[in-house]
């Protein structure tokens, strides 16, 4: 291997940043009011992603990325009760994030380690956004009506070079000293896409008070998002709300319920990778050890091989909108002065996930293929190799209760106390690209969702005493373990995915770590005087300095028994933190 040495330990990271804010008001008339403001965002670092858990810091990049947003703002009093509000936006995003490794190649050991050259994500985003929004409200009686359009113009240009430098998947250390990988990957062609994507988006509500007890709110929601040929535009994203409070009696007691269809944005990394990787201007070879053309590890193919077949990106060109369909109920009660007791449950489900499935999975092993004379390893278009294509398959459902015990704020303190028992379950995993074990068996990766978090309590709150000007406030939260996808590490079944489980045994059966951590402020105010102050304030995060491990070794390996370090931690979040600030209010 020819690119940097491996290191272990400690590698340098951190970010700088700069923030600028600028707001100017205006009162035109009484009956008109402008406001302009400006923001500027500015962030560097190194090291800053895919570095660290197994990762070497030959697999990093940095990031330099800059978002500067205009934006203005007119209400017009039409008459004493209606009003109009006009905005306007457009944010000037560019990111950047440079490999380390210039060279590669990329290599991955299963379980073990992933280093050279990052391959996974883009190294460069440009987006200009424009977006224009009026909305209307008037009050008729017992009715507060609105009503408003939604214009938002996206233009973006990612830059994913991918495997341009090649990427190698070993499944032991073993193997990777005699050289015998399970596949090989090199991208040929041009790394940048551009999009345009225009959005529109239009509802209308009525807030309605039949009784002084009682509040209905009913809405609808229509949404258009228009994407690159070959997409067609899924036009029926009609969502309708509904939702009311209801206080009756003492109005000690309030319960609240509402149930509404939401839909969601298909993501432009998803039609970006999809245009970008038709085969054509850019095309990805992948082999297999011992093939015809392929490598000879850690060599690197000076062309595309002449008489393979490229592997492809594609997109359902009559994909849908993700949506769910969710529904809750609350009921709070007023125990004492200040202090309440809430029980809430939440149900969300979700259709049309948008995943990734390769829908031209080989039906013959090599040497099958070459014993029956069957080219392409028997796949079902022998024009291609992999076509991994994005459709809207994926399924989620969402079960939640939460309990809280509530102090508002009183003279000198507050407090919320919260318990959640919840369970998500889901076929698609967290990110668009996430494809299923078995591509002709959706189902079959019907589990745990990847942020199944069963149990989570927080406490938090604030103490003032009425003299001397301090505050103190602390936050501490505590969370079930994740679940995590035991695989093999391996091509169990001969897709070219490394992505397999061990035989019957399903997605998310297995358990990471727990986290907990206290946060804690003490402030206090000096030299108060015509309205302005001086406050100083210390903080300290993971106060206790526990140790929260995360993301556990996943690979099981394809012995008989578990490999040594499988379940590990292989990362921890942030230990003990403190930092001290000054504020001045005026």
């Amino acid at each position: 291997y020819r690119g940097p040495r491996i290191s272990t330990g400690e590698f340098p990271t951190g970010y700088d940043s700069t923030n600028w804010f600028g707001r100017i008001d205006h009162r035109v008339s009484g009956r008109h009011q402008l406001a302009a403001r400006y923001s500027f965002y500015d962030i560097s670092s190194v090291n800053a992603r895919t570095v660290g858990s197994l990762n070497d810091i030959s697999r990093g990049v940095a990031l330099e990325n800059r978002d500067q947003t205009v934006a203005f703002n007119e209400v017009a009093t039409l008459s004493t009760r209606t009003l109009n509000e006009s905005r306007f936006q457009f944010t000037r995003s560019r990111l950047g994030a440079p490999a380390n490794d210039l060279l590669g190649p990329a290599v991955n050991i299963s379980g073990v380690a992933g280093f050279g050259t990052a391959t996974s994500s883009p190294v460069g985003r440009a987006i200009d956004l424009y977006e224009v929004v009026n909305n209307t409200s008037t009050q008729r009686g017992r009715h507060f009506l609105k009503a408003g359009a939604d214009l938002l113009h996206n233009r973006v240009n990612i830059v994913f070079p991918g495997a341009l430098q090649g990427v190698y998947t070993f499944s032991n250390v073993a193997n990777l000293q005699a050289g015998r990988y399970i596949t090989y990957q090199q991208a040929f062609g041009g790394p940048e896409q551009f999009q345009s994507n225009p959005n529109l988006g239009v509802f209308a509500q009525d807030e309605w008070r039949p009784r002084p007890d009682l509040t209905v709110n009913a809405g609808v929601r229509y949404d258009l998002q228009w994407l690159p040929e070959p997409i067609r535009t899924d036009r029926n994203n009609v969502g309708p709300r509904l939702g009311l409070a209801w206080a009756p009696g003492d109005h000690k007691t309030v319960v609240r319920a509402g149930v509404g269809l939401h839909y969601d944005r298909i993501p432009l990394r998803a039609t970006s990778n999809a245009l970008q990787r038709d085969g054509i201007r850019y095309r990805v070879a992948v082999l297999s050890f011992g093939e015809a053309a392929a490598p000879v590890f850690p060599g690197v193919l000076a062309s595309f091989p002449a008489a393979l077949l490229t592997s492809v990106t594609s997109i359902d060109s009559g994909i849908h909108s993700a949506y769910s369909h969710s529904s809750s109920l609350q009921i709070e009660r007023e125990i004492a002065r200040q202090t309440s007791l809430s029980a809430a449950f939440t149900h969300v489900r979700g259709l049309h996930l948008i995943m990734s499935r390769n829908v031209n999975v080989p039906a013959l092993t090599a040497a099958q293929a070459a014993q029956l004379g069957v080219p392409n390893l028997g796949r079902p278009d022998p024009r291609f190799a992999n076509n991994s294509r994005y459709e809207s398959s994926g399924d989620f459902y969402f079960n939640g209760l939460t309990v809280s015990l509530n102090r508002r704020a009183t003279r000198w303190s507050s407090m919320r106390v919260a318990y959640t028992l919840a369970k998500a379950i889901d076929t698609a995993g967290n990110f668009f690209f996430s494809q299923p074990q078995n591509a002709f068996d959706i189902r079959d990766d019907r589990g745990l969702s990847n942020n199944d978090q069963r149990h989570r309590l927080a406490v938090s709150g604030q103490v003032e005493p009425a003299r001397g000007g301090f505050r103190f406030a602390y936050i501490f939260s505590c969370n079930s373990a994740l679940p995590f996808n035991v695989q093999t590490g391996g091509d169990r079944n001969n897709d070219t995915n490394v992505n397999d489980r061990p035989v019957g045994v399903g997605r998310n059966t297995g358990r990471g770590f727990g986290f907990a951590s206290l946060d804690l402020r003490l402030s206090r105010r000096f030299l108060r005087r015509d309205h302005r102050s001086l406050e100083a304030m210390v903080e300290s995060f993971n106060t206790l300095n526990r140790t929260n491990f995360q993301f556990p070794n996943n690979i099981i390996g394809t012995g008989a028994s578990p490999l040594a370090t499988f379940g590990r931690p292989t990362a921890a979040a942030d230990p003990r933190q403190v930092q001290l600030g000054l504020r001045l209010n005026w």
